[in-house]
Order: structure tokens, then sequence, then C-alpha cells
């Protein structure tokens, strides 16, 4: 995981530097790896909270983990939101994707303080406990 970091690193860095918007966020991200994935994912986030507030729409908002403690449960919240009823069985869902081993504690603190300082409120809110220790 490392090496693929370093390696889109290396092939993008060059042009991201070009531009003034992205030297502020290499400022703050430089040691992140993978950090237009993070980047990505915080924007995405904060888009889509901005838009279910700006056009009024209902939201639903879970998380991995939600599927992992209790599938059913939250497999019938989904379609209660939804206004659907189940038409067939849900295909297996693997559970234990966790992803944290592949960061050391400094890139942890590193892509904890770029979510800090780059996500909406609403969207700290919403992944801040993927920080927690």
């Amino acid at each position: 995981f490392s090496f693929f970091c370093s390696v889109l690193r290396e092939k993008f860095q060059k042009e991201e530097k070009k531009s003034m918007f992205f030297n502020d966020i290499l400022s703050i991200a430089g040691d992140v790896p993978c950090y237009a994935d993070f980047f990505r994912y915080i924007q995405w986030h904060n888009h889509a909270f901005t838009m279910a507030w700006d056009l009024a729409v209902p939201t639903l908002v879970f998380h991995y983990e939600n599927y992992t403690i209790n599938f059913d449960e939250t497999k019938e919240r989904l379609l209660r939101f939804l206004g659907m009823k189940e038409n067939h069985p849900a295909p297996e869902f693997i559970t234990g994707k966790i992803y944290r081993d592949f960061f050391t504690e400094d890139e942890v603190d590193a892509v904890t303080e770029l979510f800090e300082r780059l996500a909406l409120r609403k969207t700290w809110f919403y992944t801040r406990h993927y920080f927690d220790d």
C-alpha cells in the first residue's frame, strides 16, 4: 500500500504543484499517503451534505460497521428509508474490512489533521469516530 501511494505521489505531485489550490492542500497533506484519495473522500462527503441541505432532501447516514454489527437491522433501516420491500435475500456481506494497519500512527495523525481542516462540521461529525483510538 505504501509503495502504491508513493508511486502516485511521484507521478502526480509535479503537476499538482503547478496549481495554487493544490499547493495549499499539499501544505496540509504532505504526510498523508494517497492524499488525493482522502481529499476526494472528504470533498465527496462535503458536497453530499451540502447538496442534501440545499435541496432539503431527506438523508440517511450509516456506516460500514453498521452492517457488521447488525446487518439485518441496517438493511431494514435502509429499506424503510427508501420505502421499499425486500424482493430477494441480500447477498452475503463480508465483514472485517479494516485498513488502519495500513498506516503508521504519524500517518493517522496527518490524515486526522487533513479531515479536521478540510471537512465541513457535518462531515467531521460523521467521520471522526474513525480516528478514535
